[in-house]
């Protein structure tokens, strides 16, 4: 994975989606799996590259978007 770059979300769009989280509109969804259904990654082509987005929640999560997604 070092290897791959980033992949880029706009900030804005980013902002929206903690917007989203913080109002409680993804119940009963860990943090990283709400992120990985919000942006729909499951149309990713590599899906080793997220893995362990999905089943990450909070701090865990908030560290796995930044490491693999760069926040423009």
């Amino acid at each position: 994975m070092n290897n791959q770059s980033k992949l880029e979300i706009e900030s804005a769009v980013y902002d929206e989606f903690l917007g989203l989280w913080s109002q409680g509109k993804f119940e009963k969804q860990r943090l990283g799996q709400a992120f990985y259904n919000h942006f729909r990654l499951h149309q990713l082509t590599n899906q080793a590259y997220l893995q362990g987005l999905y089943e990450a929640d909070g701090e865990k999560a908030l560290l796995a978007i930044t490491r693999l997604f760069q926040i423009k």
